[in-house]
Protein backbone atom coordinates (compact mmCIF):
# COMPACT_ATOMS: atom_id res chain seq x y z
CA UNK A 1 0.00 0.00 0.00
CA UNK A 2 1.28 3.52 -0.60
CA UNK A 3 2.78 5.15 1.84
CA UNK A 4 2.71 8.99 2.18
CA UNK A 5 6.50 10.55 0.37
CA UNK A 6 9.17 11.88 2.64
CA UNK A 7 11.25 14.66 2.07
CA UNK A 8 8.09 16.75 0.57
CA UNK A 9 7.70 20.55 1.38
CA UNK A 10 4.00 20.08 2.24
CA UNK A 11 4.29 23.18 4.81
CA UNK A 12 4.74 25.20 1.53
CA UNK A 13 1.53 23.99 -0.40
CA UNK A 14 -2.05 25.73 -0.10
CA UNK A 15 -4.95 24.29 1.01
CA UNK A 16 -5.84 21.02 -0.10
CA UNK A 17 -9.39 22.48 -0.99
CA UNK A 18 -7.96 24.14 -3.83
CA UNK A 19 -6.36 21.49 -6.01
CA UNK A 20 -9.95 18.98 -4.80
CA UNK A 21 -12.04 21.65 -6.71
CA UNK A 22 -10.26 21.47 -9.53
CA UNK A 23 -10.47 17.77 -9.35
CA UNK A 24 -14.04 17.65 -8.77
CA UNK A 25 -15.38 20.45 -11.03
CA UNK A 26 -12.97 18.27 -13.38
CA UNK A 27 -14.70 15.48 -13.12
CA UNK A 28 -18.38 17.08 -14.05
CA UNK A 29 -16.41 17.71 -17.67
CA UNK A 30 -15.66 13.60 -17.59
CA UNK A 31 -18.65 12.91 -17.71
CA UNK A 32 -20.05 15.53 -20.10
CA UNK A 33 -17.56 15.01 -22.65
CA UNK A 34 -18.20 11.74 -22.29
CA UNK A 35 -22.19 12.49 -22.87
CA UNK A 36 -21.88 14.23 -25.62
CA UNK A 37 -18.78 12.19 -27.07
CA UNK A 38 -21.33 9.52 -27.15
CA UNK A 39 -24.05 11.34 -28.83
CA UNK A 40 -21.47 12.27 -31.47
CA UNK A 41 -20.44 8.36 -32.28
CA UNK A 42 -24.73 7.60 -32.14
CA UNK A 43 -25.27 10.65 -34.69
CA UNK A 44 -27.26 12.40 -32.63
CA UNK A 45 -25.49 15.37 -31.11
CA UNK A 46 -26.23 19.05 -32.24
CA UNK A 47 -24.38 21.65 -33.52
CA UNK A 48 -20.59 21.81 -33.35
CA UNK A 49 -20.27 18.47 -31.05
CA UNK A 50 -16.90 17.63 -32.07
CA UNK A 51 -15.58 20.95 -30.98
CA UNK A 52 -17.63 20.64 -27.49
CA UNK A 53 -16.41 16.78 -27.11
CA UNK A 54 -12.55 17.77 -27.46
CA UNK A 55 -13.07 20.97 -24.85
CA UNK A 56 -15.59 19.41 -22.97
CA UNK A 57 -12.87 16.98 -22.03
CA UNK A 58 -9.40 18.78 -22.91
CA UNK A 59 -9.79 22.06 -21.54
CA UNK A 60 -12.41 21.32 -19.02
CA UNK A 61 -11.27 17.36 -17.64
CA UNK A 62 -7.44 17.10 -18.46
CA UNK A 63 -6.56 21.06 -18.05
CA UNK A 64 -8.72 21.76 -15.00
CA UNK A 65 -7.00 18.36 -13.51
CA UNK A 66 -3.30 19.94 -14.43
CA UNK A 67 -4.26 23.14 -13.12
CA UNK A 68 -5.24 21.52 -9.47
CA UNK A 69 -1.94 19.36 -9.59
CA UNK A 70 0.05 22.17 -10.44
CA UNK A 71 -1.40 24.60 -8.02
CA UNK A 72 -1.11 21.88 -5.28
CA UNK A 73 2.31 20.35 -6.05
CA UNK A 74 4.73 23.23 -7.56
CA UNK A 75 5.12 24.62 -4.04
CA UNK A 76 5.42 20.89 -2.49
CA UNK A 77 8.36 19.71 -4.99
CA UNK A 78 9.96 23.30 -5.83
CA UNK A 79 9.76 23.88 -2.07
CA UNK A 80 8.26 27.91 -2.02
CA UNK A 81 5.04 29.30 -1.42
CA UNK A 82 2.24 29.80 -3.86
CA UNK A 83 1.81 32.77 -5.19
CA UNK A 84 -1.69 33.78 -4.61
CA UNK A 85 -4.50 31.34 -3.69
CA UNK A 86 -6.83 34.02 -4.39
CA UNK A 87 -5.74 34.37 -7.78
CA UNK A 88 -5.95 29.86 -7.85
CA UNK A 89 -9.48 30.10 -6.95
CA UNK A 90 -10.20 32.74 -9.40
CA UNK A 91 -8.53 30.88 -12.34
CA UNK A 92 -10.97 27.50 -11.44
CA UNK A 93 -14.35 29.88 -11.60
CA UNK A 94 -12.96 31.72 -15.16
CA UNK A 95 -11.64 28.22 -16.20
CA UNK A 96 -15.26 26.81 -15.23
CA UNK A 97 -17.72 28.93 -16.22
CA UNK A 98 -15.65 29.51 -19.99
CA UNK A 99 -15.49 25.66 -20.92
CA UNK A 100 -19.24 25.33 -19.68
CA UNK A 101 -20.41 28.13 -21.78
CA UNK A 102 -18.09 27.25 -24.68
CA UNK A 103 -19.24 23.46 -24.95
CA UNK A 104 -22.89 25.10 -25.12
CA UNK A 105 -22.24 27.43 -27.52
CA UNK A 106 -20.56 24.77 -29.81
CA UNK A 107 -23.60 22.71 -29.29
CA UNK A 108 -25.65 25.91 -30.19
CA UNK A 109 -23.69 26.98 -33.09
CA UNK A 110 -23.83 30.43 -31.30
CA UNK A 111 -21.24 32.49 -32.49
CA UNK A 112 -21.01 35.19 -30.59
CA UNK A 113 -21.93 33.41 -27.52
CA UNK A 114 -18.29 31.26 -28.75
CA UNK A 115 -16.37 34.17 -28.32
CA UNK A 116 -18.15 35.73 -25.23
CA UNK A 117 -17.13 32.47 -22.93
CA UNK A 118 -13.97 31.97 -25.23
CA UNK A 119 -12.39 35.11 -23.53
CA UNK A 120 -13.76 34.14 -20.00
CA UNK A 121 -11.45 31.02 -20.66
CA UNK A 122 -8.88 32.94 -21.68
CA UNK A 123 -8.84 34.98 -18.69
CA UNK A 124 -8.97 32.05 -16.59
CA UNK A 125 -5.71 30.59 -17.89
CA UNK A 126 -3.96 33.29 -18.12
CA UNK A 127 -4.65 34.25 -14.60
CA UNK A 128 -3.03 30.44 -13.71
CA UNK A 129 -0.60 30.67 -15.56
CA UNK A 130 0.73 33.86 -14.41
CA UNK A 131 0.02 32.58 -10.45
CA UNK A 132 2.18 29.68 -10.93
CA UNK A 133 5.03 31.38 -13.26
CA UNK A 134 5.53 33.85 -10.21
CA UNK A 135 5.26 30.73 -7.88
CA UNK A 136 8.06 28.75 -10.05
CA UNK A 137 12.16 29.32 -8.35
CA UNK A 138 14.04 31.38 -10.47
CA UNK A 139 15.18 29.53 -14.22
CA UNK A 140 18.76 29.00 -12.98
CA UNK A 141 17.26 26.80 -10.34
CA UNK A 142 14.86 24.42 -12.60
CA UNK A 143 15.08 20.78 -12.27
CA UNK A 144 13.60 18.64 -15.43
CA UNK A 145 10.02 18.71 -13.91
CA UNK A 146 10.19 22.67 -13.41
CA UNK A 147 11.54 22.97 -16.69
CA UNK A 148 8.87 20.97 -18.44
CA UNK A 149 6.23 23.17 -16.31
CA UNK A 150 7.51 26.15 -17.31
CA UNK A 151 7.39 25.55 -21.16
CA UNK A 152 3.57 23.83 -20.58
CA UNK A 153 2.82 27.59 -19.02
CA UNK A 154 4.25 29.39 -21.75
CA UNK A 155 2.51 26.95 -23.87
CA UNK A 156 -0.71 27.38 -21.88
CA UNK A 157 -0.36 31.85 -22.59
CA UNK A 158 -0.06 31.55 -26.33
CA UNK A 159 -2.71 28.71 -27.08
CA UNK A 160 -5.72 30.75 -25.56
CA UNK A 161 -4.30 33.71 -27.27
CA UNK A 162 -4.67 31.91 -30.54
CA UNK A 163 -8.21 30.01 -29.20
CA UNK A 164 -9.74 33.44 -28.89
CA UNK A 165 -8.98 34.33 -32.13
CA UNK A 166 -10.29 31.63 -33.46
CA UNK A 167 -13.53 32.40 -31.85
CA UNK A 168 -13.68 35.67 -32.64
CA UNK A 169 -13.15 34.58 -36.36
CA UNK A 170 -16.42 32.10 -36.10
CA UNK A 171 -18.18 35.37 -36.26
CA UNK A 172 -16.15 38.44 -37.42
CA UNK A 173 -13.67 36.68 -40.36
CA UNK A 174 -10.14 38.35 -38.75
CA UNK A 175 -7.88 35.95 -39.96
CA UNK A 176 -7.41 36.61 -44.15
CA UNK A 177 -6.31 40.40 -42.91
CA UNK A 178 -3.72 38.67 -40.70
CA UNK A 179 -2.35 36.62 -43.72
CA UNK A 180 -2.79 33.00 -42.07
CA UNK A 181 -5.89 30.72 -43.00
CA UNK A 182 -7.98 29.08 -40.37
CA UNK A 183 -6.54 25.90 -40.63
CA UNK A 184 -3.30 26.92 -40.00
CA UNK A 185 -4.46 28.64 -36.84
CA UNK A 186 -5.94 25.35 -36.12
CA UNK A 187 -3.39 23.57 -36.38
CA UNK A 188 -0.57 25.72 -34.09
CA UNK A 189 -3.84 26.04 -31.45
CA UNK A 190 -4.05 22.15 -31.16
CA UNK A 191 -0.26 21.16 -31.47
CA UNK A 192 0.34 23.58 -28.15
CA UNK A 193 -2.58 22.08 -26.48
CA UNK A 194 -1.89 18.79 -26.69
CA UNK A 195 2.00 18.32 -27.26
CA UNK A 196 2.85 22.21 -25.52
CA UNK A 197 0.26 22.36 -22.67
CA UNK A 198 -0.60 18.77 -21.92
CA UNK A 199 2.14 16.27 -22.48
CA UNK A 200 5.20 18.58 -21.31
CA UNK A 201 2.61 18.54 -18.40
CA UNK A 202 2.76 15.28 -17.70
CA UNK A 203 5.97 14.07 -18.51
CA UNK A 204 7.65 16.66 -16.04
CA UNK A 205 5.28 15.29 -12.94
CA UNK A 206 6.24 11.89 -14.51
CA UNK A 207 9.69 12.61 -14.08
CA UNK A 208 8.77 12.64 -10.07
CA UNK A 209 5.99 10.58 -9.44
CA UNK A 210 7.13 7.82 -11.81
CA UNK A 211 10.85 7.99 -9.93
CA UNK A 212 9.33 8.69 -6.42
CA UNK A 213 6.59 5.36 -6.24
CA UNK A 214 8.96 3.50 -7.64
CA UNK A 215 11.62 4.01 -5.49
CA UNK A 216 13.90 4.54 -8.85
CA UNK A 217 15.86 7.32 -10.05
CA UNK A 218 16.92 8.36 -13.19
CA UNK A 219 20.77 7.98 -13.47
CA UNK A 220 23.42 6.38 -16.10
CA UNK A 221 22.50 5.22 -19.16
CA UNK A 222 18.73 6.94 -18.35
CA UNK A 223 20.22 10.29 -18.71
CA UNK A 224 20.91 9.02 -22.61
CA UNK A 225 16.92 8.96 -22.57
CA UNK A 226 16.44 11.98 -20.79
CA UNK A 227 18.58 13.86 -22.65
CA UNK A 228 17.16 12.92 -25.84
CA UNK A 229 13.62 13.98 -24.40
CA UNK A 230 14.82 17.30 -23.68
CA UNK A 231 14.56 18.12 -27.29
CA UNK A 232 11.03 17.54 -27.14
CA UNK A 233 10.17 21.03 -26.10
CA UNK A 234 12.11 22.34 -29.48
CA UNK A 235 10.13 19.88 -31.39
CA UNK A 236 6.77 21.22 -30.14
CA UNK A 237 7.69 25.01 -31.05
CA UNK A 238 8.92 23.76 -34.05
CA UNK A 239 6.28 21.85 -35.45
CA UNK A 240 3.57 24.80 -33.94
CA UNK A 241 5.64 27.55 -36.08
CA UNK A 242 6.01 25.07 -39.04
CA UNK A 243 1.99 24.87 -39.08
CA UNK A 244 1.15 28.28 -38.39
CA UNK A 245 3.07 29.47 -41.03
CA UNK A 246 2.42 26.37 -43.42
CA UNK A 247 6.41 25.81 -43.44
CA UNK A 248 6.21 22.08 -44.52
CA UNK A 249 10.04 21.47 -43.81
CA UNK A 250 10.03 23.20 -40.57
CA UNK A 251 6.76 20.87 -39.69
CA UNK A 252 8.24 17.80 -40.66
CA UNK A 253 11.54 18.21 -38.80
CA UNK A 254 9.53 19.69 -35.27
CA UNK A 255 7.05 16.35 -35.80
CA UNK A 256 9.99 13.90 -35.67
CA UNK A 257 11.69 15.49 -32.54
CA UNK A 258 8.63 15.67 -30.91
CA UNK A 259 7.78 11.77 -32.00
CA UNK A 260 11.46 11.00 -31.00
CA UNK A 261 11.28 12.65 -27.97
CA UNK A 262 8.03 11.16 -26.68
CA UNK A 263 9.52 7.65 -27.38
CA UNK A 264 12.62 8.30 -25.51
CA UNK A 265 10.33 9.36 -22.46
CA UNK A 266 8.29 6.16 -23.01
CA UNK A 267 11.29 3.93 -22.73
CA UNK A 268 12.47 5.96 -19.70
CA UNK A 269 9.49 5.38 -17.84
CA UNK A 270 8.97 1.59 -18.65
CA UNK A 271 12.17 1.15 -17.41
CA UNK A 272 11.59 2.78 -14.32
CA UNK A 273 8.31 0.91 -14.07
CA UNK A 274 10.64 -2.58 -14.72
CA UNK A 275 13.14 -1.61 -12.33
CA UNK A 276 10.92 -0.61 -9.37
CA UNK A 277 10.51 -3.11 -6.80
CA UNK A 278 7.29 -1.81 -4.97
CA UNK A 279 3.98 -3.28 -4.76
CA UNK A 280 1.57 -2.23 -8.14
CA UNK A 281 -1.16 0.10 -7.86
CA UNK A 282 -4.04 0.96 -9.75
CA UNK A 283 -1.11 4.29 -10.76
CA UNK A 284 1.54 2.43 -11.29
CA UNK A 285 -0.63 -0.05 -13.84
CA UNK A 286 -1.98 3.03 -15.66
CA UNK A 287 1.77 4.22 -15.93
CA UNK A 288 2.52 1.13 -17.98
CA UNK A 289 -0.46 1.22 -20.26
CA UNK A 290 0.58 5.14 -20.52
CA UNK A 291 4.29 4.01 -21.40
CA UNK A 292 3.04 0.70 -23.70
CA UNK A 293 0.81 3.52 -25.90
CA UNK A 294 3.28 6.28 -25.79
CA UNK A 295 5.79 3.91 -27.38
CA UNK A 296 3.12 2.56 -30.21
CA UNK A 297 1.80 6.29 -30.47
CA UNK A 298 5.20 7.80 -31.56
CA UNK A 299 6.52 6.15 -34.54
CA UNK A 300 3.51 6.54 -36.26
CA UNK A 301 2.65 9.91 -35.86
CA UNK A 302 6.49 10.38 -37.16
CA UNK A 303 5.56 8.36 -40.05
CA UNK A 304 2.27 10.02 -40.20
CA UNK A 305 3.99 13.37 -40.03
CA UNK A 306 6.86 13.28 -42.81
CA UNK A 307 4.13 12.48 -45.43
CA UNK A 308 1.41 14.94 -44.49
CA UNK A 309 2.67 17.33 -41.22
CA UNK A 310 0.34 19.89 -42.00
CA UNK A 311 -2.77 18.22 -42.97
CA UNK A 312 -5.69 18.76 -40.78
CA UNK A 313 -6.18 14.75 -40.23
CA UNK A 314 -2.80 14.50 -39.24
CA UNK A 315 -3.02 16.81 -36.53
CA UNK A 316 -2.17 14.12 -33.57
CA UNK A 317 -0.61 11.73 -35.98
CA UNK A 318 -2.46 9.30 -37.49
CA UNK A 319 -6.74 9.29 -37.39
CA UNK A 320 -6.58 5.64 -36.17
CA UNK A 321 -3.79 6.99 -33.35
CA UNK A 322 -5.87 9.91 -32.33
CA UNK A 323 -7.53 7.26 -28.88
CA UNK A 324 -4.10 5.83 -28.37
CA UNK A 325 -3.48 9.24 -27.51
CA UNK A 326 -5.91 11.15 -25.88
CA UNK A 327 -7.00 7.66 -23.50
CA UNK A 328 -3.88 5.64 -23.70
CA UNK A 329 -1.38 8.08 -22.98
CA UNK A 330 -3.29 11.24 -21.32
CA UNK A 331 -6.40 9.55 -20.08
CA UNK A 332 -4.78 6.83 -18.22
CA UNK A 333 -2.26 9.30 -16.71
CA UNK A 334 -4.26 11.39 -15.38
CA UNK A 335 -6.72 8.81 -14.19
CA UNK A 336 -3.35 7.14 -12.58
CA UNK A 337 -2.57 10.03 -11.10
CA UNK A 338 -5.61 10.57 -9.38
CA UNK A 339 -5.89 7.36 -7.91
CA UNK A 340 -3.22 8.63 -5.55
CA UNK A 341 -3.75 12.47 -5.38
CA UNK A 342 -7.38 12.19 -4.45
CA UNK A 343 -6.51 9.77 -1.71
CA UNK A 344 -3.58 11.73 -0.86
CA UNK A 345 -5.07 15.20 -0.13
CA UNK A 346 -7.85 13.52 1.72
CA UNK A 347 -5.46 11.05 4.00
CA UNK A 348 -3.57 13.84 4.92
CA UNK A 349 -6.14 15.82 6.16
CA UNK A 350 -8.71 13.20 7.63
CA UNK A 351 -5.81 10.29 9.02
CA UNK A 352 -2.22 12.46 9.43
CA UNK A 353 -2.41 13.96 12.93
CA UNK A 354 -3.71 10.33 14.04
CA UNK A 355 -0.42 8.62 12.54
CA UNK A 356 1.54 6.86 15.41
CA UNK A 357 -1.62 7.26 18.37
CA UNK A 358 -4.79 4.84 16.77
CA UNK A 359 -4.26 2.51 13.32
CA UNK A 360 -5.39 4.46 10.71
CA UNK A 361 -5.56 3.16 6.67
CA UNK A 362 -3.46 3.88 3.87
CA UNK A 363 -3.88 6.05 1.18
CA UNK A 364 -4.47 2.79 -1.05
CA UNK A 365 -7.11 1.71 1.28
CA UNK A 366 -9.59 4.71 0.86
CA UNK A 367 -10.61 3.35 -2.59
CA UNK A 368 -12.27 0.26 -3.87
CA UNK A 369 -9.33 -1.89 -5.51
CA UNK A 370 -12.60 -3.57 -7.49
CA UNK A 371 -13.65 -0.81 -8.62
CA UNK A 372 -10.19 0.75 -9.81
CA UNK A 373 -9.69 -2.71 -11.90
CA UNK A 374 -13.01 -2.39 -13.79
CA UNK A 375 -12.77 0.89 -14.75
CA UNK A 376 -8.82 0.18 -15.97
CA UNK A 377 -10.57 -2.61 -17.37
CA UNK A 378 -13.25 -0.88 -19.22
CA UNK A 379 -11.41 1.88 -20.78
CA UNK A 380 -8.65 -0.30 -22.15
CA UNK A 381 -11.49 -2.31 -24.09
CA UNK A 382 -13.57 0.73 -25.45
CA UNK A 383 -10.43 2.94 -26.22
CA UNK A 384 -9.00 -0.39 -28.12
CA UNK A 385 -12.74 -0.86 -29.53
CA UNK A 386 -12.59 2.59 -30.68
CA UNK A 387 -8.99 2.58 -32.47
CA UNK A 388 -9.79 -0.59 -34.45
CA UNK A 389 -13.02 1.11 -35.48
CA UNK A 390 -11.02 4.03 -36.75
CA UNK A 391 -8.76 2.13 -38.50
CA UNK A 392 -11.47 0.00 -40.23
CA UNK A 393 -10.72 -3.20 -38.65
CA UNK A 394 -14.22 -3.23 -36.56
CA UNK A 395 -17.31 -2.33 -37.95
CA UNK A 396 -19.38 0.75 -36.49
CA UNK A 397 -21.60 -1.04 -33.94
CA UNK A 398 -18.25 -2.25 -32.26
CA UNK A 399 -17.20 1.67 -31.88
CA UNK A 400 -20.66 2.78 -30.23
CA UNK A 401 -19.71 -0.30 -28.28
CA UNK A 402 -16.23 0.89 -27.59
CA UNK A 403 -17.71 4.45 -26.49
CA UNK A 404 -20.42 3.03 -24.68
CA UNK A 405 -17.47 0.78 -22.35
CA UNK A 406 -15.58 4.21 -22.03
CA UNK A 407 -18.32 6.07 -20.85
CA UNK A 408 -18.79 3.54 -18.10
CA UNK A 409 -15.47 3.36 -17.14
CA UNK A 410 -14.88 7.27 -16.90
CA UNK A 411 -18.19 7.31 -14.65
CA UNK A 412 -17.06 4.44 -12.49
CA UNK A 413 -13.56 5.89 -12.11
CA UNK A 414 -15.23 9.09 -10.99
CA UNK A 415 -17.67 7.47 -8.66
CA UNK A 416 -14.77 5.62 -6.95
CA UNK A 417 -12.76 8.72 -6.42
CA UNK A 418 -15.81 10.91 -5.75
CA UNK A 419 -16.97 7.90 -3.21
CA UNK A 420 -13.56 8.52 -1.61
CA UNK A 421 -13.91 12.53 -0.82
CA UNK A 422 -17.30 11.39 0.29
CA UNK A 423 -16.86 8.91 2.77
CA UNK A 424 -13.59 10.13 4.00
CA UNK A 425 -13.52 13.63 3.47
CA UNK A 426 -16.91 15.17 5.25
CA UNK A 427 -14.74 16.71 8.12
CA UNK A 428 -12.54 18.48 5.42
CA UNK A 429 -14.66 21.83 5.26
CA UNK A 430 -14.15 22.40 9.21
CA UNK A 431 -11.07 21.51 9.12
CA UNK A 432 -9.52 24.02 6.19
CA UNK A 433 -11.37 26.60 7.68
CA UNK A 434 -9.56 26.80 10.63
CA UNK A 435 -6.21 26.73 8.73
CA UNK A 436 -4.98 30.56 8.20
CA UNK A 437 -4.53 32.14 4.86
CA UNK A 438 -0.79 33.32 3.83
CA UNK A 439 -1.01 36.73 2.17
CA UNK A 440 -1.12 37.31 -1.51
Amino acid sequence: MSAVPAGLATDQQPPMTVPLRYVLVGFAFLLAGGGVGLANVAGVAPGLARLAHVHLLLAGWVCLTIMGAMTQFVPVWSNVPVHSRRLANLALALVAVGVAGLAGAFLATSTHWIHGFGGLLVLGIWTFAYNLARTLPPVREFDATEAHFAFALACFVVLAALGFVLAFDLSMSVLPFAGVTRTQVVGAHATLAVFGAILATVFGALYQLATMFTQTEVAGRDQLLANAEYAYPAGVVALTTGRLFAIRPLAVAGGLVTAAGALAFAVLLAKKLYEGRVERTPMLTRYAVVAVALAAWSPLAAREWIASPLARDALFGPTAGVHLLFVGVVGFVVMGSLYHVVPFIVWVHRYSDRLGFEPVPMIDDLYDDRVAAADGLLVTLGAVTLILGQAGVAPAPASLAGGVALGVGFVAFTANLVGVVYRHGRVLPERFHSQPENAD
